[in-house]
C-alpha cells in the first residue's frame, strides 16, 4: 500500500468513525464536546468555587490552568480507550488478508482528534477572555500532538492486541485510565508535592504532555528547556513503541481465529 493511498484511507476511516460514533442520537457529535465540557466546569466549579483554590502562585486564573491540563487528558484519555478496542470494533477488517491493520489504532486516535480540535478552540476562547495574549511558543503545540499520537500509537498496540485474547484488559484500561487522572497534575498542582516525591510522578509520561501544554499557552517555555524530561519521553516512548509494534506482530497471525 502506497504512503499517499495509506493516508487517505486512515482520514477516510476516521471521519467515517467519527460520525458513527454518534449516529442515531438527536445532537449527533454535539455530544462529543457536551460532556467533556460539563466535565470540565464541574472541576472548575467545585476546585474554584467550591475549594477556592482561587489564582496560581504567578497568577494564572484557575480555570485557565485548569483548561490546559484537561484539554490534553480528553484527548489522550478517549484516544487510548477507543484505540484499545480498535481491532475488536473492525473485525470485519482483521479478518481480511489483505487489510494492512496496523493502522486502526491510529484511525481511533485521529477519530478523537477532531473532539480535540473543538477543545482547542475552547481553550483559546478562555485565554483570550482572560487576558492572555498569544506567544510564539503557542506553535509548539504542533509538537505536543505530534509526541501524543507517538506515544498513544504504542500504548493502542499494546492494549489493542491485547484485548482481542483478553477481553478484560478494556476494562483494566478504563480503570488505569480514571486512576491515571488523579495521579497527574491536572486538578492539583505539582507545587504541593515535595521535589522528593514528584519526581516519580513525572515518571509517567502523560506528565509530559499535560505539563507541555501548560507551557505551551501560559508558562510560554519552550520544550527544549525541559531537555532532560524531553529526552526521557522520547525514549520511553520508543520503547513502548518497539514493544507494541513487536507485540502486535507475534499476536496478528491469531486474531482472526478468536474474532
Amino acid at each position: 500500500m502506497k504512503i499517499s493511498s495509506a493516508l487517505k484511507l486512515i482520514f477516510d476511516l476516521s471521519k467515517n468513525d467519527f460520525k458513527v460514533r454518534y449516529a442515531g442520537s438527536f445532537l449527533g457529535v454535539v455530544w462529543g464536546v457536551v460532556n467533556p465540557l460539563i466535565t470540565l466546569l464541574v472541576y472548575w466549579f467545585v476546585f474554584e468555587v467550591g475549594f477556592r483554590s482561587g489564582a496560581r502562585p504567578d497568577g494564572t486564573p484557575f480555570i485557565v490552568w485548569l483548561s490546559c491540563g484537561m484539554v490534553i487528558w480528553f484527548f489522550l484519555s478517549e484516544s487510548l480507550s477507543s484505540s484499545s478496542n480498535s481491532f475488536l470494533e473492525y473485525s470485519y477488517l482483521v479478518k481480511k488478508v489483505s487489510f494492512k491493520i496496523i493502522i486502526l489504532p491510529l484511525v481511533k486516535i485521529l477519530s478523537s482528534f477532531y473532539n480535540h480540535l473543538f477543545f482547542l478552540a475552547v481553550l483559546i476562547l478562555i485565554l483570550l477572555v482572560h487576558g492572555i495574549k498569544a506567544d510564539i511558543t503557542n506553535i509548539q503545540v504542533f509538537y505536543y500532538l505530534i509526541c501524543s499520537a507517538y506515544l498513544l500509537i504504542g500504548i493502542g498496540l499494546i492494549t489493542s492486541s491485547l484485548v482481542v485474547f483478553v477481553r478484560d484488559i478494556g476494562q483494566i484500561v478504563g480503570i488505569a485510565i480514571q486512576i491515571g487522572f488523579w495521579l497527574i497534575p491536572i486538578v492539583w498542582s505539582p507545587e504541593i508535592i515535595s521535589e522528593k516525591y514528584i519526581k516519580w510522578f513525572k515518571l509517567n509520561p502523560i506528565y509530559y504532555l499535560v505539563e507541555g501544554y501548560r507551557d505551551t499557552f501560559v508558562e510560554n517555555v519552550w520544550f527544549w528547556h525541559r531537555y532532560n524530561q524531553t529526552a526521557y519521553f522520547w525514549i520511553l516512548s520508543t520503547i513502548i513503541l518497539f514493544v507494541g509494534y513487536k507485540l502486535f506482530k507475534k499476536l496478528k497471525p491469531h486474531f482472526a481465529d478468536v474474532l
